[in-house]
């Protein structure tokens, strides 16, 4: 998906604001900046911002779904931390309230996250969460078919007032896609009752905390889409991928048969593919178009035959 941009955003994905409000721990301070070395606790609070198309200046703003699991990895660059080498704050749980508020899920101690005045850190976060990931493990996050990944990162936070207000922009790291079978208006083919078969996904990959780049693993060609109209999320890959496409119109229709057919696409990350199948007739060819909608204005046709 491609990557916002906080404030101004014009790319399509969805954003999460973390604002981060620090108060101090030992005793209560004015609201203006203060000086460096001093605690701080870190709060986390979430809305959404999600962008229709890159052309689309406006966006709605809306709370994240109470529920949602977030994991967080904090690297204090102050102290020469890096995110392989940060052992203090990985990988740690937050779930939104119903208000969109991300709640820290601490251990039994209770302690909250406490930061200092004049560090700077870089924040790192992905949802869902995945339990039981060590330092190195949150790296390297695993993916799989059928389940978006949000991820996101800041750089260079630096807090130096009781109240620090970090803007965090999560995105899409997976892509979408639905598919449509129709009867081809010319010839109008009785499709009654056919059914559709989509093979060519990748059963898993890797997604890099640093980067947000997805690492795709290898073909699955026992996953099969099945169902039209539903958007699914699976691992998109640098370059064109292939998806193989098979439509069977069932007796007693005269176009009875099984159609089949390629589509060659890249599809990115952050963008919702709707792909249309046009069965054309009976033992001739299957018209295939598709569509980006919704995070990224894209289109996209490809005829094949059978």
């Amino acid at each position: 998906m491609k990557r916002i941009t906080w404030l101004g955003a014009t790319t399509a994905a969805v954003a999460v604001a973390l604002a981060a409000g620090m108060s101090s721990c030992a005793k209560e301070k004015a609201l203006v900046d203060l000086p460096e070395g001093e605690e701080c606790r870190l709060a986390l609070t979430a809305s959404t911002i999600e962008t229709k198309g890159a052309s689309v200046a406006t966006k709605a703003t809306e709370t994240l779904p109470a529920g949602m699991e977030v994991g967080v990895h904090i690297v204090d660059l102050t102290s020469k931390e890096t995110l392989t080498t940060a052992t203090k704050w990985v990988n740690l749980k937050h779930v939104t309230d119903a208000s969109g508020g991300l709640v820290y899920q601490t251990d039994a101690s209770g302690l909250p996250i406490i930061l200092t005045t004049g560090y700077v850190y870089d924040i790192h976060a992905y949802s869902p969460y995945q339990a039981g990931l060590t330092a190195a493990g949150t790296t390297q996050i695993p993916v799989s078919h059928g389940t978006d990944l949000l991820w996101a990162k800041t750089t260079g936070e630096k807090p130096n007032a009781a109240t620090h207000k970090a803007n965090l922009v999560f995105e899409h790291r997976m892509a979408r896609v639905a598919f449509q079978v129709v009867a081809d208006a010319a010839s109008t083919p009785d499709i009654t009752g056919a059914t559709i078969k989509v093979t060519g996904f990748y059963g898993d990959g890797k997604l890099d905390l640093a980067s947000g780049k997805i690492t795709p693993g290898t073909v699955d060609n026992t996953i099969e889409l099945t169902e039209t109209g539903k958007a699914i999320c699976f691992v998109p890959r640098e370059g064109d991928m292939e998806l193989n496409v098979e439509v069977t119109v069932p007796a007693p229709s005269l176009n009875a048969g099984t159609y089949a057919g390629v589509i060659k696409q890249t599809f990115n990350p952050g963008e919702s593919v709707d792909i249309t199948v046009t069965v054309i007739d009976r033992n001739s060819e299957l018209g295939i178009s598709a569509q980006v909608v919704k995070w990224v204005d894209k289109t996209g046709s490809v005829d094949v035959n059978n």
